[in-house]
Formats: C-alpha cells, sequence, structure tokens
C-alpha cells in the first residue's frame, strides 16, 4: 500500500479501515522513532573542542613568524638575485660596448696626457725643463656608463708631472678619453721646488 496515497484519503475522509489503521499504524512509528532520537543517550553532539594549551599557542605563533619572516627574505633574496641580474645584463653590455669604442691605448694616451701638461704650463707663461709621466701599468682605468649604453666609454687617468726651469713642480692628473682622446684636467698642484738641475 502506498502511505502518500492512503494519508490523502485519510485527510480527505475517503479513507478506507485499512488505510486508517495503515496511516495510523505509519504515524505511531514515526512519533516513536522521534521520541528516541530525543532522547539524550542516542543524541548525537559534538565533540568538545580541545582548548589548545598556552604552549602550544606559542608554538604555533613562533612558527608562524618564522614562516613569515623566511618568505620575507626569500623574496628579497629573489627581488636582489633578478635585480642583479638586470644591472649585470646592463653594466655587462655597456663595458662590451665601451671596450668596442676604445679607439686610444695607453701608451698612447700617455703622449696625449704629456703633450697637454706641456701645452698647459707653457700657457701659464711656465718654461718647462722635464716632463714625467706614468709608465703605462699605472695608467688608472675608469668606466664611465652613458644613458645610451652604446656611448660608453672608458676614459685613462695619468699623473704627469712637469718641472719648469725657474723650479716649480707641476702635477698633473689628466684623463682622457679613450674613444676621443681628448684631454682634460683632473687636478693640479703647483710647488716650488729646490731641485737639482737635470
Amino acid at each position: 500500500m502506498n502511505y502518500e496515497e492512503a494519508f490523502r484519503h485519510y485527510r480527505e475522509g475517503t479513507a478506507t479501515d485499512e488505510e486508517k489503521a495503515f496511516v495510523l499504524d505509519e504515524i505511531a512509528k514515526a512519533k516513536a522513532l522521534s521520541s528516541l532520537l530525543d532522547d539524550e543517550g542516542l543524541a548525537v553532539r559534538p565533540s568538545p573542542i580541545k582548548e589548545a594549551e598556552a604552549k602550544d599557542v606559542k608554538e604555533a605563533k613562533h612558527r608562524l613568524i618564522w614562516k613569515r619572516v623566511l618568505a620575507g627574505l626569500i623574496s628579497v633574496v629573489v627581488i636582489f638575485l633578478a635585480l642583479g641580474a638586470v644591472l649585470g645584463g646592463v653594466f655587462g653590455a655597456a663595458a662590451s660596448y665601451a671596450r668596442g669604442n676604445a679607439v686610444w691605448q695607453k701608451a698612447e694616451v700617455i703622449v696625449v696626457a704629456e703633450e697637454f701638461a706641456v701645452a698647459d704650463a707653457e700657457a701659464r707663461d711656465y718654461v718647462v725643463e722635464r716632463v714625467v709621466s706614468d709608465l703605462p701599468r699605472d695608467v688608472d682605468e675608469r668606466f664611465n656608463i652613458e644613458s645610451n649604453l652604446k656611448d660608453s666609454y672608458y676614459s685613462y687617468k695619468v699623473d704627469v708631472t712637469v718641472w719648469t726651469t725657474d723650479g716649480f713642480e707641476l702635477e698633473y692628473e689628466i684623463e682622457v678619453n679613450s674613444h676621443t682622446g681628448s684631454p682634460s684636467l683632473y687636478d693640479l698642484e703647483l710647488e716650488r721646488e729646490d731641485y737639482h738641475r737635470w
């Protein structure tokens, strides 16, 4: 027998004795099951949440802090590595262009620096007696990076000492562009020297 159909007949008042008995029997079973579930012994209760001990909480916080610190450090290292790679590529390319742009070698740069020092001393109304400059191995090289990397160049700093006939010593620091060969005065010191004539 179909309960839904029997219950519909029961509600409408058209149910047979057999349908009435069936519906009442099913209702009694449902009430019994309901009271059984309401009984405390069978009630489903959630398991109690265990209170965490202060030690466990402290350890969890400590682990979380270390994880965050470690993640931050790893991020910084990754950023520095990426930045280093980018800058390395930029400076490497610029240095390569600067080497390619070098037209003047150290020996030639020394001659240019000496000529510049003599011309500058004579322009200051000194009569040049003797000129001494760095050896090629003592010439300082400086990398000059330009905003257009292809225009980067090296310059050489040469120390040149000029002695004059009237006892002055002029100590020049001259910077020469390895691409153009143009000299420029970096530093000049003038001293009066009592020295033996050469």
